[in-house]
């Protein structure tokens, strides 16, 4: 009995310094803190557990088809370029100002989920990471496409993306970030013009597509 009256004092103590601290205003919650290593790791954990539990039902329609890779461009180069970035090109200012920094899509530790897991991210998005829920406003195959294009993008440098800028007739990189900042370099708006129309057949290559 005496013990379980200590173990219940031991924790009401702990309960009154966790709330002590919470109130405090102490934690320090500015995204240009960078977060602690236990925190990431935490974090880390309960994210991917919870993707892969959620997603596991999900059954990934093909993948392959050009037209589905062109439309998620589209979709990407709209959406989450400004956070991700491209190849060869890196995030905008909004994307760098985020804590946790945006992955690149192109990396291993993103290429290395599954179908299911990445349509599952984008269509119900991530707390406390900056990441959107892109259900609510788009449809199944809409979502479905971008899974395509992620699946592409290891393939592909800066010429290449800027290619299909240029072919889908979207702003490029370089625009983009003049038009909604307010800033660009015009000399390196005009050589990312130029390498997209020199290498135009590139992106056709990548979706199968004859140039």
């Amino acid at each position: 009995m005496r013990t379980i009256a200590i173990l219940l004092v031991l924790f009401l103590a702990f309960v009154v310094l966790v709330v002590l601290f919470l109130v405090s205003g102490t934690y320090n919650i500015a995204a240009v803190e960078p977060q602690s290593a236990v925190v990431n790791q935490l974090f880390a954990t309960l994210r991917d557990q919870s993707i892969a539990k959620h997603s596991q039902d999900i059954q990934p329609p093909s993948l392959t088809d050009p037209a589905l890779v062109q439309s998620g461009f589209r979709e990407y180069h709209s959406m989450c370029f400004s956070c991700h970035g491209a190849p060869g090109h890196k995030p905008s200012e909004i994307g760098r100002g985020l804590n946790p920094k945006p992955p690149q899509l192109d990396a291993e530790a993103v290429q290395v989920r599954g179908d299911a897991e990445l349509y599952w991210i984008i269509k119900n998005g991530l707390r406390m990471t900056g990441m959107p829920a892109f259900g609510p406003i788009h449809e199944e195959k809409e979502l479905w496409s971008i899974v395509a294009f992620l699946r592409r993008l290891p393939e592909m440098d800066a010429q290449a993306y800027d290619a299909m800028v240029e072919a889908a007739g979207l702003q490029g990189a370089g625009q983009m970030h003049a038009h909604v900042y307010g800033r660009g370099n015009e000399e390196e708006k005009t050589a990312q013009y130029q390498a997209a129309m020199t290498t135009h057949t590139v992106s056709h290559t990548l979706l199968g597509q004859n140039p």
